[in-house]
């Protein structure tokens, strides 16, 4: 069968079923307006916030202690927040719930459970995160005026939630500086102690100027050996090996020896019995063999007690800094737009609605004209095959 037909034959079945298409489009839009009508109307206040653009801590040890605050300390001491953070708490359940309350929304609503009732403020709610980290907050509501009200308590809700969050924080951190802040204290007074009775029992007031004074001591005797030494030469030459003042330079530099050996060594000399009597020297002298060690211990107690002085100065810095800030509260989020009632209603769309029914009310009664156009021109042999495929189906069913 040749089938010549072309854009005016589909015209002319448009126009034969014309009556119908156009009845079925009146029908269909006006029954799209009054449904639309009989909808209740909703209307969505915004709201745009971001968070403020300096918003990390001043806290030094915080700042030092990067990674570790994060992971250990939870971000103790610092105050840094992202947009992003806002989302999950915007959505979370102690947030709608707050605002639940707040305007008893569960009655409102009708919600039996309190799930059926996180999930309609879900509904309601939208939260977008642009790329420049601006979040856009908005509700749905009956009202404009509770719209807009709605939504700018899901920001003070916001606000609260992160307020709460930095103050447990830094009530975290402060304690934990003033555990810290203890044991600081008392490792500096361990070492403050442990420097005194090193002084105590070694008599070691001051290294450095013991050691000088020892010094000059020893150079005083070694002086006064040198000048026994050549006397006793020149007067070698001049007197008797048994002259008495020859023996006398020679009991004066054994004399000197023993006792330059004793201030060396730790021993001193009774010089008005004239015989060793190997007396201590004075705890405050010390022999110069001790001297290296005595003062290597001694810079090491006090680099001890100048680093333990250093970490609890630090921390007690740190932790009155703590407290200051934990006093002081300061907004985590800056609002941009504040909502207010919307003029224009976001629900229902009745244009929309409108178009979008009699689009569809078009396309389908065109098909349906094209179908039934379609039937009344079978051929007889298509027609008797019609036939006979619905007598089988209708032969099937009674089956």
């Amino acid at each position: 069968m040749n089938d010549d037909r072309n854009i005016l034959d589909h015209i002319r079945v448009l126009i034969r079923w014309r009556r119908m298409i156009i009845t079925s489009f009146v029908l269909v839009v006006t029954s799209t307006i009054g449904i639309s009508f009989l909808l209740p109307k909703a209307y969505r206040a915004s709201t745009i916030v971001y968070p403020p653009l300096d918003s990390k801590g001043t806290l030094g040890l915080g700042n030092l202690l990067g990674d570790l605050q994060g992971s250990l300390l939870g971000g103790l001491g610092g105050e840094s927040v992202s947009a992003t953070e806002f989302v999950p708490i915007l959505q979370s359940e102690r947030v709608r719930i707050a605002v639940a309350d707040s305007f008893r929304l569960s009655e409102k609503y009708g919600a039996q459970h309190r799930s059926e009732l996180l999930d309609k403020m879900t509904n309601n709610l939208q939260v977008e995160l642009s790329r420049e980290q601006f979040l856009s907050i908005s509700y749905e509501a009956d009202t404009p005026q509770l719209s807009a009200d709605i939504t700018n308590s899901f920001v003070a809700e916001l606000e609260k939630a992160l307020q709460e969050r930095t103050r447990k924080q830094k009530r975290t951190y402060r304690e934990y500086l003033e555990r810290r802040l203890r044991e600081a204290e008392k490792d500096m007074f361990d070492a403050e102690k442990r420097y005194k009775n090193f002084q105590k029992e070694n008599m070691a007031i001051d290294m450095e100027a013991q050691a000088k004074a020892q010094i000059e001591s020893a150079s005083t005797i070694i002086q006064s050996l040198v000048d026994l030494i050549v006397k006793r030469d020149i007067a070698a030459q001049m007197m008797a090996p048994d002259n008495p003042n020859l023996k006398q330079l020679d009991m004066e530099i054994r004399t000197t020896n023993r006792a330059l050996d004793h201030l060396l060594m730790g021993s001193s000399v009774d010089s008005s019995e004239q015989k060793t009597t190997d007396p201590k020297l004075p705890a405050i002298f010390k022999p110069f063999n001790q001297i290296p060690q005595l003062g290597l211990t001694s810079l090491q107690l006090l680099r001890d007690i100048q680093i333990q002085n250093t970490i609890y100065q630090f921390i007690k810095q740190e932790y009155e800094k703590t407290r200051f800030e934990e006093e002081k509260v300061s907004s985590a989020v800056i609002v941009l737009d504040k909502a207010v009632p919307p003029d224009v209603r976001s629900k229902p769309r009745r244009t929309l609605m409108v178009l979008v029914a009699g689009g569809l009310s078009l396309a389908i009664s065109c098909l349906i004209a094209f179908f039934f156009e379609a039937i009344g021109n079978l051929t007889p042999e298509n027609r008797a095959k019609i036939d006979a495929i619905s007598n089988d189906l209708q032969g099937k069913f009674r089956t």
